[in-house]
């Protein structure tokens, strides 16, 4: 796994493979995330394997794929909710109301340090206008703790800029 260099001062240590587990900028990212992706967890599945089949279903914008790697008793926070959403409804309404409000969402990965069973990931949402330029842009922190090769809790953090929840 290549290294690249991060402007965070992040400890290398991956506590589960014991091999650097922080990646940063794109460039990074597409080494990182692409090898070996498949649609389905199994109980064999690291977190980070979990972790990395979650944001290629992002990627693809596929829901299915994402609601198959949470837990049943998933519990998934944001400040852009007024209350937790659980399970795999929860998975599924969040990134269909994502997808459908804002198609061509896409995200960059700036880093991702795991630690046994959790794992943090800092990213950037981008959604661009229909000629293509930036309509915006969202910097996100996300936690994750990933048992038995299922999301059983997706904390997001971002500032809502004094939007309502819904």
């Amino acid at each position: 796994m290549s290294w690249c260099s991060l402007p965070l001062d992040f400890s290398r240590h991956d506590m589960e493979t014991n091999d650097d587990s922080i990646q940063t900028n794109s460039d990074c990212t597409r080494d990182f995330f692409l090898p070996g992706i498949v649609n389905e967890a199994n109980a064999s599945d690291s977190p980070k394997s979990v972790v990395e089949q979650r944001f290629a279903a992002v990627r693809r914008h596929d829901v299915d794929a994402i609601v198959a790697l949470y837990a049943d008793t998933a519990v998934e926070t944001s400040p852009g909710f007024c209350h937790d959403r659980t399970g795999p409804a929860g998975a599924r309404q969040t990134y269909s109301e994502l997808f459908t409000s804002f198609p061509g969402i896409t995200d960059d990965v700036v880093a991702i340090l795991v630690d046994g069973k959790h794992v943090a990931v800092q990213f950037v949402a981008r959604v661009k206008k229909p000629d293509g330029t930036l309509a915006f842009e969202v910097p996100l922190a996300n936690f994750l703790t990933v048992e038995h090769g299922r999301i059983t809790r997706d904390e997001t953090y971002f500032d809502t800029k004094g939007r309502p929840c819904n």
